[in-house]
């Protein structure tokens, strides 16, 4: 009888193990060991003292001036057609998709995702021609997924061998002359015991909420995020941009911002980050941050409204939605891009105010992009061949108030951007006579009258445009 209770429980206990690793078979992945532990109390534990921001290297000199850059959301929501992460969320919820339940959506997607066109040295040549002089790529968003094989988490280990689609990008930026961009999402929702995490799959830990344990748990969650980190930035040379999207813990009130963004540095001297490790920005109040960073992300697809100081950065989206939703940050089957009044608005307006413009566009599941984006670079580098030194590498405005449109600078030389949608006599103000007044498209001298320190200019209709008609002031 006691053989027969033992096998009985023997039976019972290796069932039971089966059936947690059917609920939660990522479980394991997601652990970290005593090394991974002592290199995270090694960089939290340092005093750094006062960071310096923007970093003042030499080589991190390029951003202010970088002007336009491709935005990439792409993953495993881009097989099924979802939004990253946020169509697992109810729709109630703050950005809330509620397409996909959680299980669906993991289960169909990595199934799925495995990209058999993907040669990102086609799209990125095709961005630097329209003069996009960076790129952010999304290396893991929030639903944990990770682009590259990494020896921790949810990766491409998971589904596809452990392919890596994150060094084709970055030998390919650095191939066709961009700046490598990695967008990294500490957040990962799939991680067990995630307080913080909006949507639970079966199977995933509960958050322990015993405030003797938070940082305990937190300190395991940040030696997992540093070291999916460490493999990011020393696995494949010069990094130039990282892009934090949120580190979050409830429960947890230092995030060791100082610490951290001092050791990335220590590991790529010329990088700028972003202001989002912690204290992301909230979408629907942007002026709920904590500007910590090199840069900082505070118009999150809106115009920008009011000046800011230091670098930063406008991030918005070039595709149309096509379920009409407010930000479709994913692949769009539509192939549907904004008009070019909407494109040069933010793009002139960014570069006035004296920041860049990061437009995204979600490359499809097989790891192309829809051919309206080649429709759409091809006609934007006709406008950069002639027009670039308008937008790239200038100087912002000398102040709103010298004219009725936006205004960017170079030593010596005004560039008035004069909108589509814009129809009246172009006024601005000049503190000297002009040398010479010109329409850069048609590289035509234009009239004008210059009275009382006042410079008046009418574009001819024929010369008009649907793009941005620059206006080239020689003082």
């Amino acid at each position: 009888m006691k053989k027969q209770i033992l096998i009985l429980c023997s039976i019972f206990f290796v069932t039971s193990l089966v059936m947690m690793a059917q609920l939660n078979p990522y479980t394991e992945a997601y652990q970290v060991d005593k090394e991974d532990m002592q290199m995270m109390k090694d960089i939290i534990s340092k005093k750094p003292g006062k960071l310096v921001l923007p970093n003042p290297a030499q080589g991190a000199q390029w951003f202010p001036r970088a002007g336009l850059g491709l935005f990439m959301h792409w993953g495993i929501h881009s097989a099924i057609g979802a939004q990253p992460s946020w169509d697992m969320v109810p729709m109630e919820a703050s950005w809330g998709g509620n397409i996909f339940p959680p299980e669906k959506y993991y289960e169909a997607s990595m199934d799925k995702f495995n990209p058999k066109s993907y040669n990102p040295e086609i799209f990125l040549q095709a961005a630097k021609d329209a003069g996009f002089t960076y790129a952010v790529l999304t290396t893991k968003h929030c639903d944990g997924y990770a682009i590259w094989p990494s020896k921790y988490g949810l990766s491409t280990k998971m589904n596809m061998g452990g392919r890596d689609l994150l060094k084709p990008y970055v030998e390919a930026c650095r191939k066709v002359g961009m700046k490598v961009g990695f967008y990294y999402t500490p957040w990962d929702w799939h991680y067990p015991g995630n307080p913080a995490a909006p949507v639970r799959l079966k199977g995933i830990a509960v958050p322990d909420t015993n405030p003797a344990n938070v940082q305990k748990n937190y300190e395991k969650y940040l030696a997992f995020t540093l070291r999916q980190l460490k493999e990011l930035l020393t696995q494949y040379g010069k990094i130039d941009v990282l892009w934090f999207d949120s580190m979050s813990w409830t429960g947890q009130t230092d995030f060791y911002n100082q610490q951290v963004y001092a050791w990335i540095r220590s590991l790529q001297p010329d990088i700028v980050i972003n202001d989002r490790w912690h204290a992301a920005i909230n979408p629907d109040n942007p002026k709920e941050t904590l500007a910590f960073g090199d840069f900082q992300t505070p118009f999150e697809c809106r115009l920008p409204d009011y000046k800011l100081n230091g670098w930063w950065e406008n991030c918005d989206i070039w595709t149309v939605p096509s379920d009409h939703s407010d930000a479709g940050w994913g692949y769009e089957i539509d192939g549907k891009f904004h008009d070019w009044s909407w494109f040069f608005n933010r793009l002139a307006t960014a570069r006035s105010m004296g920041g860049n413009l990061l437009l995204n566009v979600g490359p499809n599941p097989d790891g192309d992009m829809h051919p309206n984006f080649y429709k759409h670079t091809w006609k934007l580098k006709k406008w950069m061949d002639i027009c670039k030194e308008s937008v790239i590498g200038v100087d912002p405005s000398p102040g709103r108030e010298w004219s009725n449109v936006l205004i960017t600078t170079r030593p010596g030389v005004w560039y008035l951007h004069v909108l589509p949608e814009f129809k009246a006599t172009v006024m601005v103000k000049l503190p000297v006579f002009p040398q010479s007044v010109t329409l850069m498209q048609s590289e035509k001298t234009i009239s004008y009258s210059y009275q009382d320190g006042i410079l008046a200019i009418t574009i001819p209709k024929e010369l008009r445009t649907e793009m941005d008609d620059v206006i080239k002031i020689v003082l």
